[in-house]
């Protein structure tokens, strides 16, 4: 009997600890960008390097499409294509994305989410979608890259 009550007694204090933490994690959200210190995604493939710039011309306007680097995440690599019409963000291409079982149904529900905002907040300055951090973290470094590489 007493070990049925130490046992009780030990979950419980289990669950409440985990309520707390829950509850406190999910006060705000968090920027995909937030904590990248100093980090550079990694290009690979045909798309420029995160600094590589285009010329001043090109930018002026900035129409078109600008490639962001391959993010190699935990479940694959991401890379999208920022399209500018009349300078402003038109619209996130997804390139590539993670792959297999859950990544292909969280990348389901996640992108679009994700191209949403950053076409709301005109950058790459986008919150994570819950259930899928690594892919909202290589959305929105990809697409930092891709915003440089258009010069903004």
């Amino acid at each position: 009997m007493r070990r049925i009550t130490a046992g009780l007694a030990a979950t419980t204090a289990g669950v409440a600890l985990l309520i707390g933490v829950k509850a406190h994690s999910a006060s705000a959200p968090r920027s995909a960008l937030a904590g990248l210190g100093g980090t550079r995604p990694v290009a690979s493939g045909p798309s420029a390097p995160a600094g590589t710039r285009p010329s001043p011309s090109r930018t002026a306007t900035a129409n078109g499409g600008f490639d962001g680097s391959v993010i190699q995440t935990q479940y694959g690599p991401v890379q999208v294509q920022a399209v500018f019409r009349d300078g402003r963000l038109s619209n996130v291409v997804v390139l590539q994305r993670t792959s297999g079982g859950r990544s292909s149904q969280i990348d389901s529900y996640a992108l679009p989410v994700l191209t949403a905002e950053a076409l709301k907040a005109q950058s790459a300055d986008i919150d994570v979608v819950s259930g899928a951090t690594f892919t909202s973290d290589g959305y929105a470094q990809s697409l930092q890259a891709a915003l440089d590489a258009a010069g903004r």
